[in-house]
């Protein structure tokens, strides 16, 4: 199933249409999809598409041969197979001297990895001859530091014509895997599995939330009883440090020093912050700050992916009893059903307000700002024995531009409907936020809602957001 990506093609399709040759580079993890962009795009095009796999030189221009045949047959490369990259670079600016052609090198990094010279060549040939012919060349991986590394700041650097990190789809296209499903159920299905293409296509439109999360997770034997895993060990060198790490934030441990006590022996003067640098290069981890006011010694970091999220919290503790064939639908209702809602609460529904927030912004139906998070921090609340107490407050959703906020807002995925107790709580605690004065827009985010706030909200000035409004 082949969603949304409207900009990720028009990107492609701009440099087509240029009519200049045209040197891209897409990347990103592994199953967020590149290759069913990638395909889309060429349809209709004359096009080579060569995926490159681990192995030596002279098995990825075999390989290549054979691609390049399947597209235009030449008896010369038939009897005589490509020997080296020169050769293998030379036939291609052949086949584009006379028409266009597209050259999409998929897993670029397994055949540079193999031949530490292909890079050099590759830029040779692009500034001697190839940028002079109608061609258009995507490179692309999914060893994102690979990329980050080696193509981005490589030789490359400066020749390109245009470089795309391809990323999950958002809450919304995603719920286009699931059309049948109430917004409430197509909400937790983002907040378990997120939006990576190959994820969604798991689960069965057909059949309920409940079953996809037993049988498409819990289950031993599902793809994602597994993944978590693998996404690991395939996207990093030092895979049992960086699962440590990803552990230890999923259990609550937000800051570095909390980090290094978990993961490493007592003494050790190891520097985590480069792995926590790549975990959030790869969009698994993140690092947060309040979003207005004093930002030092406040960042926390948090498993940035939802299906890591989920799978550190209900697999990995019970992997003992999953693995011995535990009935996974009584596991289910006994450990996952009755903490799933308190699970998509925090940070899922968090990071779908905020971006229903900017989608809002960008069609210029909310007001325009620079940055969106949240904020948290100490909230004034005396008592007559200490006039001086304080509180930890938050709001979930902080908008604001400059040193204004613009928008503010509480993100509350409970059972019971958001009435005015919730409404007074965020005003009280607004009041220490920096930045909030009389023209800062309310919105409050919630399942369901008390009635008589919302006959009240407009007189209140208050904005009322449930799950259908998110994806309209």
């Amino acid at each position: 199933m082949f969603v949304n990506r409207e900009a990720e093609l028009a990107w492609l399709e701009e440099g087509w249409e240029s009519q200049r040759a045209q040197l891209r580079i897409l990347y990103g993890r592994r199953r967020v999809g590149k290759s069913a962009l990638l395909d889309t795009f060429a349809q209709d095009r004359r096009h080579i598409t060569y995926q490159a796999v681990e192995g030596s030189t002279a098995d990825q221009l075999r390989d290549l041969t054979a691609a390049i045949l399947a597209v235009e047959d030449d008896a010369v490369l038939r009897a005589a197979p490509l020997a080296n990259w020169e050769a293998a670079l030379a036939q291609i600016a052949k086949l584009a001297s006379d028409r266009p052609l597209l050259l999409i090198f998929d897993e670029y990094q397994y055949a540079a990895e193999a031949d530490s010279t292909l890079a050099s060549h590759l830029q040779r040939w692009w500034s001697r001859e190839a940028s002079r012919l109608p061609l258009y060349v995507v490179l692309c991986g999914s060893y994102v530091r690979f990329f980050v590394n080696n193509v981005l700041t490589g030789p490359a650097y400066g020749r390109n014509t245009g470089v795309l990190q391809l990323r999950p789809l958002g809450y919304r296209q995603a719920a286009a895997f699931f059309p049948r499903w109430s917004p409430e159920d197509a909400l937790r299905a983002y907040a378990v599995i997120g939006g990576v293409p190959h994820y969604l296509e798991q689960f069965d439109p057909a059949r309920s939330l409940a079953w996809n999360i037993q049988h498409r997770i819990l289950q031993r034997g599902a793809v994602l009883y597994q993944e978590a895993e693998l996404l690991v060990r395939e996207e990093l060198r030092e895979p049992r440090l960086y699962y440590s790490i990803l552990r230890a934030i999923s259990e609550g441990r937000t800051q570095v020093s909390q980090i290094a006590s978990r993961v490493l022996p007592q003494g050790t003067k190891t520097d985590l912050t480069s792995y926590l640098k790549t975990l959030e290069d790869l969009g698994l981890a993140e690092y947060h700050q309040p979003v207005v006011g004093r930002r030092a010694r406040r960042g926390i970091w948090t498993v940035a992916d939802p299906y890591l999220r989920f799978w550190f919290r209900f697999v990995l503790p019970y992997k003992t009893r999953l693995d011995h064939g535990v009935n996974v639908g009584d596991f289910y209702h006994a450990t996952v059903e009755p903490a799933l809602d308190q699970f998509v609460s925090k940070p899922g529904f968090e990071d779908v307000c905020r971006s229903w927030v900017l989608d809002q912004a960008n069609a210029q139906v909310l007001p325009g700002f620079e940055r969106i998070g949240a904020w948290w921090g100490p909230v004034p609340q005396p008592t007559p024995d200490n006039p001086r107490r304080q509180v930890e407050g938050e709001i979930e959703v902080v908008a604001a531009q400059g040193s204004r906020v613009v928008l503010a807002g509480e993100a509350k995925w409970t059972r019971q409907p958001v009435g005015f107790a919730t409404l007074n709580h965020v005003r009280e605690v607004l009041r220490a936020v920096p930045g909030v004065d009389a023209e800062t827009r309310l919105v409050l985010f919630g399942r369901r809602f008390d009635p008589r706030l919302t006959n009240a909200a407009h007189a209140e000035g208050v904005t009322l957001v449930g799950p259908p409004d998110l994806y309209v």
